[in-house]
């Protein structure tokens, strides 16, 4: 019967009876007065190497659909979760952190003004099957680079394989798949930032440490007191207020 049920929906989902908004991604909620590196960054788009299909598979067969979420979504159900919004989302979260001086979004290099670094990236996988007891997966390549000299000081891959926490009683109620589906992905997405994020960070409070003396990105800092470094990165990477 469940197997019936999940073929019923993801038929109606896949030919559209459904409408939807679309995803927006939704960060953590920002940190009020978190220490901060005095460093302003820039995110560029992401690019898009996943696989080049929308789907695999049949709807008669979902144990054997495989959905592109970069290039096709979920049809009915989530919007196609594109590069640039990856990117957009990892600058949105970056912001919310407080663990940066400032953080925007930028279409090219063109953009920058007084960043210190900026970001790319590309999504290596967004796959999502047919049914919602199978695991799905998301791979992240994430690099920052020091706007000085365009030099690599970062780079990070991040993978999530799931399986979607679709909850049955929604039923046939295709708005509670929908708004599931999208808090379920994401949840995912909070999780791969939060690794990239705490990785980036840990990173640069190194580089600030072993190049001390020279020119390079400046430590993180508390404008309340000051504090060894060692103390500054532990309460960054642990969320610790002042």
């Amino acid at each position: 019967m469940k197997r019936l049920l999940i073929m019923i929906v993801v038929l109606g989902l896949m030919t559209g009876c459904a409408s939807s908004p679309g995803f927006v991604y939704k960060p953590p909620a920002p940190v009020v007065n978190g220490l901060r590196f005095p460093v302003k960054v820039a995110v560029l788009p992401f690019k898009d190497v996943t696989e080049d299909f929308t789907t695999r598979g049949s709807i008669f067969a979902p144990d054997g659909l495989t959905l592109n979420l970069v290039k096709a979504g979920i049809p009915g159900t989530s919007s196609a979760l594109t590069p640039e919004l990856w990117a957009k989302s990892f600058a949105d979260d970056l912001t919310a952190s407080g663990d940066f001086q400032s953080v925007k979004f930028v279409y090219s290099l063109s953009e920058l003004v007084d960043e210190g670094l900026y970001i790319g990236g590309a999504v290596e996988k967004a796959y999502a099957i047919g049914t919602w007891d199978k695991p799905n997966k998301i791979a992240l390549s994430i690099r920052a680079f020091r706007k000085a000299d365009n030099s690599l000081v970062w780079e990070k891959e991040v993978t999530k394989v799931w399986t979607p926490n679709i909850i049955m009683p929604c039923g046939l109620g295709i708005q509670c798949v929908i708004d599931q589906r999208y808090k379920d992905i994401n949840r995912v997405m909070q999780g791969l930032f939060e690794e990239a994020r705490i990785d980036l960070i840990r990173t640069l409070a190194s580089s600030s440490e072993s190049r001390a003396g020279e020119e390079s990105l400046p430590a993180p800092s508390s404008p309340a007191s000051p504090e060894s470094l060692e103390g500054t990165i532990e309460r960054i990477l642990n969320g610790k207020p002042d």
